[in-house]
């Protein structure tokens, strides 16, 4: 045997104690890395948690008074006519026995997928628009229909108040509202509460005014783009922009495809079908206001005096004594000269017709030449300081 074999016997053993060496000390490097990234993980959870909470507790506190809609209240005249609609927003709202399956359908779809799933935030949702927004650089949004409803009614809806804080707040408070409301209520509570453009709150106020129809007699594409609008009511607008509209409405059919709501048949058919197909004329204007000013200032005086109910958010159902005729002449008498030869354009007048046999007020006018636009303005019919002058008497024998 050579020399040369022995000596590489006797260095083989060294060698291997050198590879194992190397081994270990690799291993030991990725695991020292492993758990450095560990640590920094736990590290950023929790920072991010203890960032959360800070920003939840100072949350606003959940108030139905809030999530409910206000009401806009109808006015009836002694004939039984409605002649005025009064509220903050014009707003007509829906139980949710009254939801239809179609549109209860086509929202989930297009908005909020897992509605029924999720506890107020959706973690799926959540992480697909990061991965969205990363990769194509826009602003894809994840917050659930729940979320939707928190901002809507506790948080201003300007961009520019889209911080960190607020989504917090909005996430901590979406869960808790899932904790005291049924999935049901909340689909009401957004229904009943979303702008629908021109000046619309509410899908069953926007299906009125846009078909005439209430919601559960929609077809499948005027369903749809009623779900559709509360993205961007204005830019959705199927009166001022019917192409945008009908982008909108074909996205909410898809999604109705995709989530199994609808066939592809139905989907075909309902893509085809113009935009303004079943669209009434939108009457945006309210130039009978004129008239009926002053007396309502009186009707509303009363009934929030008498009942303590707000005409404006309560959704009242007021039955007066005006007669529309007799208001409306009297209108024409103060503000022209047809009947009277008025001096000039400031000489004022008012008064106030009573059904002799009854007392009950039957019209009122409250001054002549009223700035255009004002709404429950002064009532010079009640208000003025000065003497009544004579009243008309009747003949009598």
């Amino acid at each position: 045997m050579s020399n040369n074999t022995r000596t590489q016997r006797h260095e083989s053993p060294k060698k291997k104690t050198v590879k194992n060496k190397k081994k270990r000390s690799t291993g030991s490097i990725i695991l020292k890395i492993t758990l450095g990234l560990v640590f920094v993980g736990c590290l950023l959870f929790l920072s991010g948690v203890a960032l959360f909470w800070s920003y939840a507790k100072d949350a606003p506190k959940l108030e139905d008074a809030k999530l409910e809609s206000p009401n806009s209240s109808k006015f009836f005249a002694a004939n039984g006519d409605l002649f005025q609609e009064v509220g903050a927003e014009k707003r007509e709202t829906i139980e949710a026995t009254e939801i239809p399956r179609l549109l209860e359908d086509a929202i989930i779809s297009v908005e909020d997928r897992r509605f029924y799933e999720h506890v107020g935030i959706d973690p799926i949702r959540i992480v697909g628009s990061v991965i969205s927004n990363v990769s194509t650089g826009g602003m894809q949004g994840g917050s659930t229909l729940t979320q939707q409803l928190i901002k809507l009614s506790f948080f201003s809806t300007d961009a520019s108040d889209q911080t960190l804080e607020r989504k917090a707040q909005e996430a901590w408070m979406a869960v808790q509202l899932e904790k005291e409301k049924s999935k049901q209520e909340i689909l009401t509570y957004y229904i009943n509460k979303v702008y629908m453009s021109n000046g619309l709150y509410g899908m069953q106020t926007a299906s009125k005014a846009f078909y005439g129809l209430s919601l559960e007699e929609l077809n499948l594409p005027q369903t749809a783009l009623i779900a559709g609008l509360p993205n961007a009511p204005s830019y959705f607008d199927p009166y001022a922009n019917p192409e945008n509209a009908k982008s909108r409405r074909d996205i909410v059919l898809f999604s109705m495809r995709e989530n199994g709501k609808i066939t592809d048949a139905e989907y075909e058919e309902a893509i085809a079908t113009p935009i303004e197909e079943g669209l009434k004329p939108l009457s945006t204007t309210n130039d009978s206001w004129k008239y009926y000013d002053n007396y309502l200032t009186e009707v509303i005086n009363e009934v929030e005096e008498k009942t303590g109910k707000d005409v404006f958010t309560d959704g009242l159902e007021i039955y007066t004594n005006l007669d529309i005729d007799a208001q409306k002449h009297l209108y024409e008498v103060t503000n022209s000269d047809t009947y009277v030869q008025y001096p000039d354009d400031e000489m004022q007048v008012a008064a106030t017709l009573i059904d002799a046999k009854t007392g009950k007020v039957t019209a009122q006018i409250g001054g002549r030449n009223i700035e255009e636009g004002t709404r429950l303005g002064d009532n010079l019919a009640v208000n003025t300081k000065r003497d009544v002058g004579s009243t008309v008497k009747p003949i009598t024998v």
